[in-house]
């Protein structure tokens, strides 16, 4: 069989679709359902069936996509880094973090590395979702939950505190909160509840018995820092993007402020790479160089 064929064929079942395996690998959907067409040839077997718009992987499919796997992971462990020089750092890396980490702090990291490291090219997803290592998504992830699964090394990156914020201008128009019993009085921003990515963003809980049940939600945490930036609400923000923003003042610090983490971990396949450890390296010291900025004082 042909390596390509069975590497068309695992993106394909990593997408879900046929059109989008064909935009990753940068062919056209034809040649995509070729490749396939002439797998299950080969093999005897259908390795996909299509359900109205969706394209189901079959048994026989499950079980080809793991063995191309375990093929891919000997690639990566045995040969990806044979030709990496001892004193260059080179090669592409991709990065997901979530947004408000990946724009607000990562962003400004990853430029200054590649900076010093001419033949490096980073690549930065920052977006309120989780990333897959196992499918090769992403080189690196940072994530709010440790991962349980998979050939996975990870380690926290670092705590992170949050607190309810507010600007001037809201004040202006809002008697400033007193009480976690005032905020029922209060317009508050928020995540959208259906829509959240991770059970870490769940509502968070103030002062018992009151809940925040947010009048302005959105997916983005950066939409909601603008939110409270531009006086229309407030909103329980990460310290060190709201720090970014003079405008904003802590509400209720001593008795809302939550801890949540941020875990970083690679695929043990490429935790080996050179260009995986510069960058993974560079991460967490440059995180614990600035560990006030995410636990203020």
């Amino acid at each position: 069989m042909d390596w390509d064929d069975l590497r068309i064929f695992l993106q394909v079942t990593r997408t879900k679709q046929l059109t989008h395996a064909a935009k990753e690998l940068g062919v056209d959907d034809s040649t995509v359902g070729r490749r396939v067409a002439r797998l299950e040839k080969q093999l005897g077997v259908r390795l996909l069936q299509r359900a109205g718009r969706r394209t189901v992987i079959t048994e026989q499919g499950e079980k080809l996509a793991t063995a191309i796997e375990e093929l891919e992971s000997i690639v990566l462990r045995k040969i990806a880094g044979l030709g990496e020089n001892e004193l260059l750092v080179a090669g592409k890396i991709r990065i997901g973090a979530p947004e408000g980490l990946g724009v607000g702090y990562l962003s400004r990291v990853l430029a200054e590395l590649s900076a010093k490291n001419q033949q490096l090219e980073t690549e930065l997803v920052a977006l309120p979702r989780t990333y897959s290592l196992a499918s090769r998504e992403v080189d690196i992830a940072v994530t709010l939950e440790r991962p349980t699964t998979g050939q996975v090394v990870a380690q926290k990156l670092t705590d992170y505190h949050l607190s309810l914020y507010g600007s001037a201008v809201y004040f202006k128009s809002h008697r400033r909160p007193k009480a976690a019993s005032d905020l029922k009085h209060h317009i508050l921003t928020g995540y959208i509840p259906e829509l959240q990515f991770t059970k870490e963003l769940v509502a968070v809980n103030l002062g018992g018995a009151s809940r925040a049940n947010p009048r302005i939600r959105s997916t983005s945490v950066i939409a909601q820092v603008n939110a409270v930036a531009s006086g229309a609400a407030i909103g329980m923000l990460p310290g060190y993007l709201a720090r970014s923003h003079k405008e904003l003042r802590p509400i209720l610090d001593q008795d809302l402020r939550i801890t949540r983490s941020y875990w970083i971990s690679v695929h043990d396949d490429l935790r080996h790479l050179q260009r995986v450890q510069t960058v993974l390296k560079a991460i967490t010291a440059r995180v614990r160089q600035d560990r006030g900025l995410f636990l203020q004082r």
